[in-house]
C-alpha cells in the first residue's frame, strides 16, 4: 500500500498488492485511525476524494452532487475521467486488505501463542 495524503476517515492511497493485475490501473484504498480498509470510489485522489465529497454538499442526490464538483474541479484545471458518479471505478480488489490484514495479524498471534 502505498499511502499518499490525509483524508476524512485517515489516509489515501493506493493499493499495490502483488497479486493484483498489472494490466489495470492501482485501486484507491483508504485506511481509517482504527486501521480498518475502505475502497473508494474512482481511479484517483481527485476523483476518489470527490465522490466521497458528494455526499456531504447538501444534495440528496450523490449523482447530482458530484457532477458538480466535477465542474467546478475542471474549471480549477483539474478535471477527472467522468462527470457521471455511476461511471467511478469500483473494481473489487483481487486481494483483499483487510481479509489480508486479518490473516496476517492472526498468524502472528499463533506464532506468539496468543491464538
Amino acid at each position: 500500500m502505498k499511502l499518499v495524503a490525509k483524508g476524512g476517515k485517515g489516509w489515501l492511497g493506493y493499493w499495490l498488492h502483488p497479486g493484483e493485475p498489472a494490466d489495470r490501473p492501482w485501486r484507491l484504498v483508504e485506511l481509517d485511525t482504527e486501521f480498518s480498509f475502505w475502497r473508494p470510489a474512482g481511479r484517483t485522489l481527485a476523483e476518489g476524494a470527490a465522490a466521497d465529497r458528494a455526499a456531504y454538499q447538501g444534495e440528496p442526490d450523490e449523482r447530482i452532487a458530484f457532477a458538480r464538483l466535477a465542474a467546478d474541479l475542471t474549471a480549477l484545471g483539474l478535471p477527472l475521467s467522468t462527470r457521471d458518479y455511476d461511471a467511478l471505478d469500483d473494481t473489487e480488489y483481487v486481494v483483499d486488505p483487510e481479509r489480508l490484514m486479518d490473516e496476517l495479524t492472526e498468524a502472528a498471534r499463533e506464532k506468539h501463542g496468543l491464538g
